[in-house]
């Protein structure tokens, strides 16, 4: 869509931001986010040419069942549901997905033994989304967000749209979180592969937001509507609401088995408060499946895709 593409000059904010993040790498996970990225964020949203979203639905592929212990420091034993998801940003004429779902081989390693519950129609709904997409955008390089991509039967016609950064494609050749999503060197330069600062638009109304922490090539999605609605997706900085609004991370052992930044984390948990509480965006963790149903019932998303 030539929407999509069509960009204006460079604002004074976001020059600006690349100035101020010309030396960010995946490296400097540890790094305060400046006072003004919310402005810069909103800037880079208005960059682009073109209609801002009409509305935003996700769908839910599987679930894992967790104790709140495993998800947030000093939780209880009460069962997290963990949503698998993935999202569509819908335009008039076009779309945009946030993350690609998973098969069912993907989702057993994440059940750790137990059997846990697969919708694979659904996952197949999300397949022909991805197919239909302008652009794909992947949050983080963990199997349940990227092998939607890489394991896609459509892989060589998406793969020009997906959208990853250098330390996105790093960690899946040379340390996948799972043998199933290593990509080869040949795949890799079939997808698109960025780099950029602290943000990046990619669409009208749409950012990304450097966040690495979770995984080296994190990276959040901003999202502003045409009815100004202001999203924020936040991939796995946390997996449940509760770790932004007590500002707690995930237990020591997850974080160690997971290799995260505890720095860097509570860095972003804390810039994402503060915009929730005092900006009114709609923070959206990809896992929580209690918050995505009360969005639903808000009317904040839609539950199911756009064919």
């Amino acid at each position: 869509m030539r929407s999509l593409l069509a960009r204006r000059g460079p604002t004074i904010a976001g020059i600006a931001s690349l100035i101020f993040c010309l030396n960010l790498s995946a490296q400097d996970t540890a790094m305060r986010y400046p006072s003004d990225l919310m402005t810069r964020v909103r800037d880079a949203a208005d960059s682009i040419l073109g209609d801002f979203p009409q509305s935003i639905a996700y769908a839910k592929v599987a679930e894992s069942h967790r104790a709140y212990s495993a998800i947030i420091e000093d939780g209880s034993e009460d069962t997290f549901v963990s949503a698998r998801t993935a999202f569509q940003i819908r335009y008039a004429q076009s779309s945009i997905m946030i993350d690609s779902g998973m098969d069912e081989e993907v989702h057993t390693y994440y059940g750790f033994g137990r059997n846990e519950p697969y919708f694979a129609n659904v996952n197949q709904d999300v397949q022909l989304a991805l197919f239909e997409a302008d652009q794909i955008i992947i949050t983080h390089e963990h199997g349940d967000h990227v092998s939607g991509v890489i394991r896609s039967p459509f892989f060589q016609q998406i793969a020009a749209k997906t959208l990853v950064t250098e330390a996105q494609v790093n960690t899946l050749v040379n340390n996948p979180q799972l043998p199933q999503i290593q990509l080869t060197p040949e795949q890799a330069d079939q997808l698109r592969v960025v780099e950029y600062g602290l943000t990046f638009p990619v669409a009208p109304g749409v950012v990304l937001i450097k966040s690495p922490g979770h995984t080296p090539g994190h990276q959040m999605v901003y999202v502003k509507t045409a009815a100004e609605r202001e999203y924020l997706f936040v991939g796995d900085i946390g997996w449940s609401m509760v770790n932004f609004s007590e500002l707690k991370l995930r237990p020591e052992s997850t974080r160690s088995r997971i290799g995260e930044n505890a720095e860097a984390l509570m860095n972003q948990m804390v810039w994402i408060r503060e915009v929730m509480d005092d900006e009114g965006v709609i923070v959206v963790p990809s896992h929580d499946n209690i918050l995505l149903e009360e969005y639903v019932a808000e009317g904040l998303l839609g539950d199911s895709l756009r064919l």
